[in-house]
């Protein structure tokens, strides 16, 4: 029996307009237009990229919200093309993540060109051999398909044909979402640590790990604090497929690890080491092994531990704390160790107390980045919040309830 965790004694929770969480989202995402503008006004020098790192918290966050979104509308689908009924209940708020986080995807990437107008550029003149313009296509094309499943799940709710065949055509393009993302870093000839074939399944394996994660996340909220009753066996499924996607992605990971130091060639093996214990980017292996990896496996794996639904939405914190600490490994520790290094180096184009060339990169987000990106996550929020009220989430999750066997 899983304890279910439901506050029968909560208030009714009051509307948006007069939640105080609301006015604090709001105030985030109003912090993160003023630090874009004063990134406008001062250009790219105002994060703490430079010509070696050129890629940093933008990216990495970039990377990681796509895998949300992808992984929403796998646990959506997985519903209908698997017959899962316990995950039915679920497929409407999956869908709402997936359109949320595609569109959150794709406004991170407009931070990082520095001058928003650029973005044109990929549609006017794309250049079709790029898997950067296939990447921007294929969120494009996810976002419309997100926002058309979604109206048909709230309008169109008695078209049990169209949301079946919707289901079968979201959950490859799901897939398809994250492996194209994964192909950007997996082609980089110029970049050892990237340049793996297994690059796209640990995407794939990432994306339904935390899409997964976050599901269980929100629908914990949901639960504990709209008295949102979720079935004790969509806790279940929940929990085991969070555990399995876990060890899958943990394997292929430790699979490139293992690839890597037994080859030892030494551009490969010189990233490797900073990622290790020891090394400087050592806090991401612990993040992405130890909290967000063996902590949440024993407490998925042990069926005395899982019975508790806090600590099944533990798990899924964790996991989506590990699976960041992932992005950030894969991308800045790739640019910090530059391919070649001869002297004078790269230049900065600025003089500093420490030259104004260097061999090595060095990378740390200012203010800029940090309030950006949580304005960011803000607007996530936000959006989630108004299209749970304006979708009848909770409406679907009661209806599709019933049918669910605990």
């Amino acid at each position: 029996m899983v304890s279910s965790g439901v506050r029968t004694d909560l208030p009714k929770a009051p509307g948006l307009a007069r939640s105080p969480w609301i006015w604090v989202l709001g105030v985030l995402v109003l912090a993160g237009l003023v630090a874009w503008v004063y990134e406008l006004a001062h250009g790219l020098a105002a994060t703490g990229m430079r010509d070696v790192v050129s890629w940093g918290m933008y990216i990495f966050t970039f990377a990681y919200l796509v895998g949300l979104s992808a992984g929403g509308l796998i646990v959506a689908s997985s519903a209908e093309v698997f017959h899962i009924e316990a995950l039915r209940p679920l497929a409407r708020l999956g869908v709402l993540t997936a359109m949320v986080f595609s569109a959150a995807a794709g406004l991170m990437i407009i931070p990082d060109l520095g001058q928003p107008s650029r973005v044109l550029n990929l549609f006017i003149y794309p250049n079709w051999t790029s898997p950067l313009v296939w990447d921007i296509t294929i969120i494009t094309v996810y976002f419309l398909f997100s926002a058309v499943e979604l109206w048909v799940m709230v309008k169109r709710p008695e078209r049990k044909a169209t949301l079946t065949t919707l289901a079968f055509i979201g959950l490859p393009l799901a897939v398809l979402l994250h492996s194209i993302t994964a192909i950007i870093f997996g082609l980089q000839f110029s970049r050892p640590w990237w340049n793996t074939a297994l690059m796209p399944p640990i995407f794939v394996a990432s994306a339904i790990l935390s899409g997964t994660a976050l599901i269980v996340l929100i629908a914990w909220i949901l639960q504990r604090y709209q008295r949102v009753r979720i079935p004790e066996g969509t806790w279940r499924w929940l929990a085991g497929l969070m555990v399995m996607a876990l060890f899958v992605d943990l394997f292929f990971v430790a699979c490139d690890y293992v690839t890597i130091a037994w080859d030892n060639i030494p551009k490969d093996r010189q990233v490797l080491d900073m990622i290790l214990p020891g090394g400087p980017f050592q806090l991401t292996f612990w993040f992405e092994w130890v909290i967000g990896g063996i902590v949440p496996f024993i407490i998925l794996a042990s069926s005395k531990l899982r019975r508790s639904v806090g600590n099944v939405a533990l798990a899924a914190v964790l996991i989506l704390m590990g699976v960041y600490a992932f992005r950030i490994e894969l991308v800045v520790p790739a640019f910090v160790n530059p391919l070649i290094q001869l002297p004078p180096g790269t230049a900065l184009g600025a003089v500093s107390s420490g030259g104004s060339f260097q061999l090595v990169g060095h990378y740390s987000p200012t203010w800029v980045e940090y309030l950006i990106t949580l304005g960011i996550f803000a607007l996530i929020a936000l959006a989630i919040a108004i299209g749970y009220r304006l979708c009848r989430v909770d409406h679907a999750i009661r209806e599709s309830a019933d049918h669910v066997a605990d």
